[in-house]
């Protein structure tokens, strides 16, 4: 439930940050994608950049829940659980634990790898 909670509000700060601040807005300047980050145990929200703006909705991108049409994701990052993924996305040194999850194969990366620091870097800018 943390996890689910934590992929929620990750939404709703995403699209606050790119309708007021710049910097956020110019890291989104040409980006139309999909990134999903979701556990094996089934929670799942996905993030549609498009046009400066970002969605987000809850499910898999190939299998929305709510009100999003289907979308091949471009990225996926997938946690063993959600156990491992609310304490990967909490963690003080977030890309340490990223690379710690990786290395240990508690995360995955399906898709484009460069998204990872692209959006690693979304993240920064929303503080």
């Amino acid at each position: 439930m943390k996890f689910k909670l934590l992929l929620w509000l990750l939404g709703f700060s995403l699209q606050r940050a790119s309708k007021i601040n710049p910097k956020f807005q110019d890291k989104l300047e040409g980006k139309d994608l999909t990134l999903e980050v979701s556990s094996e145990d089934g929670v799942a929200y996905h993030y549609i950049f498009k046009n400066k703006t970002v969605m987000s909705y809850p499910g898999r991108a190939s299998k929305p829940t709510f009100l999003s049409q289907v979308h091949k994701p471009d990225m996926t990052i997938r946690f063993k659980s959600a156990k491992a993924g609310f304490k990967t996305l909490t963690a003080k040194d977030k890309q340490f634990a990223m690379m710690h999850g990786l290395e240990n194969k508690q995360i995955s990366i399906e898709g484009n790898v460069l998204y990872l620091g692209w959006f690693q870097t979304l993240g920064q800018l929303m503080k």
